[in-house]
């Protein structure tokens, strides 16, 4: 891991492109993943469960990573280097899903890069969650026990103290009548799973980013 770290920082010092620098940080954050005891319990990848998700993914992530550095060569630079996904992003994430593996492993993933992350198993579990946190992203899936992501991003829309918040849905509901009623429902986002965690990762990091500035 001290390894994969090295090279990941000294990636991240040479490549002057934002997407690149996140896709990156997903890598090393996958990595940290596949070599602690734990962290590949709940992962999903299609058919593919635990270890052998984890290496999908990674694999997945690499050539994504590989795709842009070739875009690179006839684009022009981005922006100045921006802080790493490691350092605290003091932003507030609430995870609203009832799988409670998944919803662990999404934790895990998004405490390794820097993000103050509460849980939640149900919609009502959400709501109160929401209420006490104030988080400042919802990742909501839609298919929950005892209602649904869209009425909670509804109630949440309709509540001063969480109005504010990024509602990001994140479920396999991907049809376009599930996208417009998410959009109804309040929601900026719609990914579908099962989603790669730098699409994730860069869409926090633009958020983080903007909280910063």
């Amino acid at each position: 891991m001290s390894q994969v770290s090295g090279l990941c920082q000294a990636a991240v010092e040479i490549v002057n492109d934002l997407d690149a620098r996140v896709a990156i940080r997903g890598i090393e954050s996958l990595a940290r993943l596949l070599f602690s005891a734990d962290g590949h319990e709940g992962v999903a990848a299609g058919a593919m469960r635990g270890v052998d998700a984890l290496k999908f993914q990674m694999y997945n992530a690499l050539s994504n990573l590989r795709g842009r550095i070739q875009e690179l060569q006839s684009r022009k630079p981005s922006a100045p280097e921006l802080p790493a996904l490691s350092a605290n992003k003091n932003l507030r994430i609430l995870v609203v899903e009832d799988n409670k593996d998944s919803a662990e492993s999404l934790r895990k993933l998004l405490e390794l890069c820097g993000y103050s992350v509460t849980l939640a198993y149900t919609s009502q579990e959400g709501l109160e969650a929401a209420q006490q946190t104030q988080p400042d992203i919802v990742l909501c899936d839609i298919g929950l026990p005892d209602s649904d992501g869209y009425a909670l991003a509804t109630a949440l829309r309709s509540h001063p103290a969480t109005a504010r918040a990024r509602l990001i849905a994140v479920t396999a509901y991907g049809g376009e009548e599930d996208k417009q009623k998410s959009r109804a429902a309040g929601f900026q986002l719609h990914l579908v799973k099962p989603v790669e965690p730098e699409k994730l990762l860069q869409q926090l990091e633009r958020r983080a980013t903007k909280r910063q500035a």
